[in-house]
């Protein structure tokens, strides 16, 4: 079981919410929020495909930290170049990994709690993919895995 995606999910979003100069807290704009929340879940996705990806490839030589984890997926998914894939934009990256970044796809406690994050939400989001909206670290000091 994954432990962490409730404080992932809150430091991307206000990650998001800052970058984007957009107030979550207070007197709103609904559809502002929406697209944060939609997004935060999108990347929270992202991230929990990457964690998953660093516990099945990474070893004591490479753990596959950060963005080597994105890359190591992307040579295995695709046999791209490494220059090609150091070059994608997030917007790029998003599309490559849509078929992978579906909530029924991710384990089933992180699926439901995204789910329900997002079903409150209004279907909008950012028409942009700003770089500074993902932060690959932030997975790895709230994503930890637990023993049954």
């Amino acid at each position: 079981m994954i432990i962490g995606i409730a404080h992932l999910f809150t430091q991307v979003k206000d990650n998001i919410a800052k970058s984007r100069n957009i107030q979550i807290n207070g007197y709103v704009d609904s559809n502002e929020v929406s697209c944060v929340n939609n997004r935060a879940a999108q990347i929270c996705a992202l991230d929990i495909l990457l964690f998953e990806h660093r516990k099945k490839y990474g070893n004591k030589f490479n753990g596959l930290k950060g963005k080597e984890a994105l890359f190591h997926k992307l040579l295995l998914k695709y046999q791209w170049s490494l220059p090609v894939i150091r070059e994608l934009s997030l917007s790029d990256i998003l599309l490559a990994l849509h078929d992978e970044l579906q909530l029924e796809s991710l384990p089933e406690e992180t699926s439901r709690y995204l789910s329900q994050i997002t079903s409150t939400q209004y279907p909008v989001n950012f028409l942009d993919y700003p770089e500074s909206e993902w932060d690959p670290e932030l997975s790895e000091e709230f994503l930890i895995e637990s023993e049954r």
